[in-house]
């Protein structure tokens, strides 16, 4: 049963303040009994107005066996018909109770409905906020605020379904990043990718679609009449990048290269235009990084080389058809080898022999690089252990110097091979000592100190220099082929050989002079106390069968300055 709790008042007036005053307390009335005729005062027809104008949610009974209003002129000011009733004189006390509990009741029900509606409303509301902010955050870059790859795809196939309009894709990429990352941090790294991305949103052309693809890449979408301004806009985002920024206190100059492709004519689809700008970008790294370069279909033509070259490859690489060539390291004073660098080779069925300074950089590009090396690796160790003595010289690339497994790896394939770890040595070139010094740093140490040997190769080709090498472990250096070949003839580099092979010799290096091929360079390199050399005025690149091999006498890699200036002397 429901308890009822009633109030009694004889006027219209005072009905009004008695609901007007239930409902500032926040217990409003649930039903209003109400007697058509009262006078005098205020009757039961602008009562029952002023009563619904304050609550609309309140049940109005009319009392009344005679009214001076019709039903109809009623329901007008105290309706809708859901919250009026009538109940006609006389009438039993039983029937005001009974009305009076079951209007209670429904006014509870449709109170806690409407609560509970209301509350929907609210979390609907919130569930499409919380989606609109999720959705936010799915099409934009945590970092930059910029959209991100998946908004830069919805946006681009928006612009391609538009088969009349002109569309251009730009790809935009910094250069040498990651030195800021190393040399500044992450920290840096981020704030100078913010504040790039916040020249871009400022600085393109009105309507173009800005966004960081990932990591230092950034993608733009230009629609319509600006697809004809790509170049300009490249040549724009190449002088934006290149300015100087000042990041914690150091001021840092960075590039970047910039591809593009437009549609034009060709009605190419969206994904063939990022394909096009992506070798376009590849193309304004390859020619030297810091320019703009536009999608050309010879670029095409050189992508179908490379995946066709990079697909034989795996395929020699499962086949083992794959072979190692071997050039003497050899001492000047008396001609004889000290050793053998490992020097990869592929004689492709159909194309013939094929330059590693074409496949190999293919290689670098897909990842193969890693299996490739560790082929070499194991079969230069397998060819060596069946020397008499002599050292075997193995390249590596800055991934597979730079890869967890390396020391394991190497470890492992000499104790299967036989081959003491003091016959190894393992050639770095500059990039892969500086691309991650700290890293660099502890792989060597950690290689010398099980006794390998590490040569630095292409030395003055990159930007060290031999007063930053005495901070890691390295054994030798090998003086690139483009110094050697000047030597006699540029006065200048012979005087850098000079001072390169001296200061490596008083921090305890010993140099190998690559690419000889004349009596008149082996002199001059003689003159300035080179200690090995190696090139086709000693040898060509031999086959393991046809190796000159070396006797214990012949063996020692390291000369001391002594024996250097007997045989001067």
């Amino acid at each position: 049963a429901i308890e009822i709790q009633a109030d009694y008042v004889n006027q219209g007036e005072a009905a009004v303040e008695a609901v007007r005053h239930a409902l500032s307390q926040g217990q409003p009335y649930a039903v209003l009994f109400l007697d058509m005729r009262m006078p005098p005062g205020m009757d039961g027809f602008e009562t029952a107005r002023q009563v619904r104008a304050l609550d609309p949610e309140i049940n109005i009974v009319v009392v009344t066996g005679y009214s001076d209003h019709s039903p109809l002129q009623v329901a007008k000011v105290a309706g809708p018909q859901d919250k009026l009733y009538y109940l006609a004189k006389p009438f039993e006390i039983d029937e005001i109770r009974t009305l009076a509990a079951s209007l209670s009741s429904k006014w509870s029900m449709e109170a806690e409905l409407k609560a509970t509606q209301t509350a929907l409303e609210s979390t609907i509301i919130e569930l499409r906020a919380s989606e609109a902010r999720c959705r936010h955050q799915s099409l934009h870059d945590h970092l930059t605020r910029l959209p991100n790859r998946h908004a830069f795809q919805e946006r681009l196939s928006e612009a391609v379904s538009d088969k009349r309009s002109d569309v251009a894709v730009l790809f935009v990429d910094l250069d040498r990043f990651k030195l800021v990352n190393d040399t500044l941090g992450h920290g840096a790294g981020d704030e100078l990718v913010c504040r790039i991305g916040e020249r871009m949103a400022r600085q393109l052309p009105e309507g173009a679609f800005v966004a960081r693809l990932g990591g230092d890449e950034f993608g733009v979408i230009l629609a319509g009449d600006s697809a004809a301004t790509a170049a300009e806009t490249g040549a724009n985002l190449v002088r934006l990048c290149s300015e100087n920024f000042d990041l914690f206190g150091t001021t840092v100059q960075v590039s970047a290269s910039v591809g593009y492709s437009v549609r034009g004519n060709a009605q190419v689809d969206g994904a063939d235009l990022l394909r096009r700008a992506d070798l376009a970008l590849y193309a304004a790294k390859q020619e030297g990084r810091s320019c703009c370069r536009a999608f050309l279909p010879a670029m095409d033509e050189s992508s179908r080389k490379r995946a066709e070259i990079d697909l034989r490859l795996r395929m020699a690489l499962e086949r083992d058809q794959l072979a190692l060539a071997y050039q003497p390291i050899i001492d000047p004073f008396d001609g004889s080898p000290i050793g053998y660098e490992a020097l990869l080779r592929w004689d492709d069925a159909d194309h013939g022999l094929i330059s590693p300074s074409i496949f190999v950089p293919i290689a670098e590009e897909t990842g193969l690089i890693v299996p490739l090396g560790e082929w070499v690796i194991r079969r230069a160790l397998r060819d060596c252990a069946g020397w008499p003595t002599g050292i075997v010289s193995i390249n590596l690339s800055t991934r597979q110097f730079q890869a967890q497994t390396l020391v394991e790896f190497v470890v492992a394939e000499a104790a299967s091979a036989g081959v003491p770890h003091d016959r190894i040595q393992l050639e770095i070139t500059e990039t892969a000592l500086f691309d991650d010094a700290k890293l660099a740093s502890e792989i060597l140490v950690e290689l010398r100190n099980l006794g390998i040997r590490i040569a630095l190769d292409d030395f003055g080709t990159g930007y060290s220099s031999l007063v930053n090498l005495k901070d890691f472990e390295i054994d030798c250096i090998k003086i690139d082929q483009s110094f050697v070949a000047s030597l006699g003839t540029d006065r200048q580099t012979s005087a850098i050989v000079n001072s390169v092979t001296s200061l490596a010799r008083a921090l305890g290096l010993s140099v190998v002079a690559e690419g000889v091929e004349s009596e008149m360079q082996v002199q001059a390199l003689r003159m300035v106390g080179c200690d090995l050399m190696q090139g086709y005025y000693y040898s060509a690149p031999m086959q393991d069968c046809d190796l000159p091999y070396l006797t214990v006498e012949q063996s020692n890699p390291i000369r001391s300055d002594t024996d250097h200036d007997r045989a001067a002397a």
